[in-house]
């Protein structure tokens, strides 16, 4: 195969994202071998209606079998011993002698701040030119921009509530850019939830202070790994249901790695 595709996460001091990155990035190219380029255009059609409609959050009937015989890397824009085009250059360079002229990079970020904006153009440009024509490098549009996503998040929130009526938070990291929240707010309307933002306002606490009681609440960290914050949530968490007795807090976990998003971000290669 002349493509091969590259994943670009945030990256972290902490070990459980690099596993969490290692695993998704296995994933995906096992659904890639179960998804022929020639069901692209019916994936395009239909991905929404089988993620809305699959209860099977487990991943069991997306089970695949066969080993990758393609190309997917991950790779980290941040807490790195080399910079983002560096990295890229040397995952790059042995897979041009095996044939590959085109990478798709898919970055792995949920929302436009500075490190989509800004950060990662820079970091992919630079690597281009070191690369010269050998290969060419296509950056597609962040994962937090797909479509796919709402479907998947909606039934994301349905694991977790119990009740049709329960009220539903999505929890997200926050930017002090002005408008970087923007985007996070308008996936919360879409799916018929509070926007909270662990670093800005409106805070998981003053959300909460709104709700009448008694209530379910499920708090869905929009985070794509395990790490210091998720864990500083689901300790605020713990605190924040002392301070509500009336409410009952149900915490989801962060998105990845799932089988059904290394399926979404397949398809996203395949249409991309």
């Amino acid at each position: 195969m002349n493509t091969a595709y590259l994943l670009v996460a945030h990256g972290s001091h902490d070990p459980r994202p690099q596993i969490g990155l290692q695993r998704l990035t296995d994933l995906v190219g096992r659904n890639l071998v179960a998804l022929p380029p020639s069901t692209s255009l019916a994936m395009e059609r239909s991905e929404r209606r089988n993620l809305a409609s699959n209860n099977d959050l487990s991943g069991r009937s997306l089970a695949v079998l066969t080993k990758p015989t393609l190309s997917v890397l991950g790779v980290n824009l941040e807490c790195q011993s080399l910079p983002l085009h560096q990295q890229i250059v040397e995952r790059v360079y042995p897979l041009i002698d095996q044939g590959v002229t085109t990478v798709n990079i898919l970055p792995l970020f949920l929302s436009p701040g500075v490190h989509v904006c800004e950060d990662l153009p820079a970091e992919i440009r630079q690597a281009q030119l070191s690369l010269a024509t050998s290969c060419r490098l296509k950056t597609l549009p962040y994962l937090g921009s797909s479509p796919l996503l709402i479907p998947w998040l909606e039934q994301c929130f349905w694991q977790y509530q119990t009740r049709p009526q329960a009220q539903r938070i999505l929890l997200a990291h926050g930017s002090r850019r002005p408008g970087g929240n923007r985007v996070i707010a308008q996936v919360a309307q879409r799916l018929n939830a509070q926007v909270t933002f662990w670093k800005t306002e409106p805070s998981l606490d003053q959300v909460l202070s709104q709700f009448p009681s008694p209530a379910q609440v499920v708090i869905l960290p929009y985070f794509l790994f395990a790490g210091g914050t998720t864990d500083a949530i689901q300790t605020k968490t713990q605190q924040l249901q002392q301070q509500h007795p009336g409410l009952n807090l149900k915490l989801g976990e962060p998105l990845g790695p799932n089988p059904m998003l290394a399926r979404l971000i397949a398809t996203v290669f395949r249409q991309g």
